[in-house]
């Protein structure tokens, strides 16, 4: 029997087409694509600046690694996202933190985080960055963590992996796409297959500041400087008549090796092009989702505050499996035997063994409720109507 997965790309002839020139050029990387491929995204997205690299995590890292945190800084995260939000303070050896949800958007929890930062400044030990994420697709209070982001002066990571193409509307009515704002530092994105365009495996950084893309990209690429005009070693770096020695480049930071290959932006800058048609389709899904079990008894979605514009990356639903008298796993399994995939999003991070003891759930009811009753469908755009119709009808005979 064919499963539905709870995401599956969608790749198409002229996608092939676009990957296959490239394999047939003289560049698979370090090529013109990558630079194609990132001024089309910022365009679409509304940012200036944009840094592609080899994944999601690898954004993050960068990120954090642009942002100058390491050790001795403090790092506030929301509990309820994919380890590579937290892990990316680890990397470069910050402490993470961790604050509860909102439990009707499920993202990071504005009160919460304006406690614990009150909180560190009033014990000296003030948090240097905090990263967002926009759960699902749903964009997190971005103009009130802006004013956060100020009154505490903060470096802002927001993780928008799950949220490419969601908007959000400021308090005087004017809507704004995620990665169009200034107000984060960096804002982050993915393009592993389940994700709304994808590129196989690949990450990109939008900024506004043309000194943090710039830093991006030198770290990306082990650190490496090769503009003569920023040489340090200057008996080495020219000739006896002043110019530049042609082979010559220097490793002046602790870079890695998170380049994009060509063929992979050539696939994204053609996935791009159908983003609104992928988003049109998700939120179509949606729809169906919720007309058609919203009636269920124990089975509700989560909120969407005003004025956002949803990508629906993935399509959550909160079940009562306590007083449905059922479990998660036996749930799961069922909805599997009539076609149908499923997955939680996600095992909170402090429940991790790596993270054990990080963070106490007690403090962080909301995270705890939430992930007891998490349960995510599929939602992809190459869903057919009778899909979406396979899972409607397996969900209402499984819970009912």
């Amino acid at each position: 029997m064919k499963v539905i997965p709870y995401g599956h790309q969608s790749i198409s002839q002229a996608d092939i087409d676009s990957v296959v020139a490239v394999l047939r050029s003289d560049f698979l990387t370090q090529g013109r694509e990558v630079e194609r491929f990132e001024k089309a995204f910022g365009e679409v997205v509304g940012a200036p600046h944009a840094v592609a690299c080899a994944n999601g995590t690898a954004a993050l890292h960068l990120a954090a690694l642009a942002a100058g945190l390491g050790p001795g800084d403090r790092v506030l995260v929301t509990p309820i996202t994919f380890v590579a939000s937290a892990n990316c303070a680890r990397f470069v050896g910050a402490e993470v933190v961790f604050s509860d949800i909102d439990p009707n958007d499920l993202t990071l929890s504005v009160s919460g985080a304006g406690e614990a930062l009150a909180r560190g400044k009033n014990e000296g030990r003030p948090f240097r960055a905090i990263v967002t994420v926009d759960l699902a697709g749903h964009p997190c209070a971005m103009q009130e963590f802006s004013r956060l982001k100020a009154e505490y002066n903060l470096i802002w990571i927001e993780d928008a992996c799950h949220s490419l193409g969601a908007t959000w509307t400021d308090d005087a009515g004017r809507s704004w796409k995620v990665g169009e704002s200034s107000a984060p530092d960096f804002t982050t994105y993915s393009f592993h297959p389940v994700k709304h365009i994808t590129t196989g495996e690949g990450g990109m950084i939008t900024t506004h500041q043309p000194r943090l893309a710039e830093r991006m990209r030198r770290l990306r690429t082990h650190g490496i400087v090769r503009e003569p005009s920023s040489f340090v070693f200057h008996d080495e770096a020219f000739d006896r008549d002043g110019e530049a020695n042609p082979w010559y480049y220097e490793a002046q930071s602790l870079g890695f090796n998170f380049r994009l290959t060509d063929f992979q932006c050539a696939l994204g800058s053609e996935q791009l092009k159908r983003l609104p048609a992928f988003l049109e389709r998700r939120r179509r899904i949606i729809d169906i989702y919720r007309n058609e079990l919203s009636t269920i008894r124990g089975l509700r979605f989560p909120g969407v505050r005003a004025g956002i514009g949803h990508s629906w990356h993935l399509a959550v639903v909160r079940v009562d499996f306590t007083s449905l008298q059922k479990t998660r796993g036996r749930v799961m399994r069922a909805l599997r035997e009539k076609g149908v995939g499923s997955q939680v999003h996600y095992v909170p991070i402090p429940m991790m063994p790596f993270y054990a003891g990080s963070e106490s759930m007690s403090r962080l009811p909301h995270a705890m409720a939430y992930y007891r009753e998490a349960l995510s469908l599929p939602v992809f755009p190459e869903m057919s109507d009778d899909d979406v119709s396979q899972v409607v009808g397996a969900v209402k005979t499984v819970l009912v």
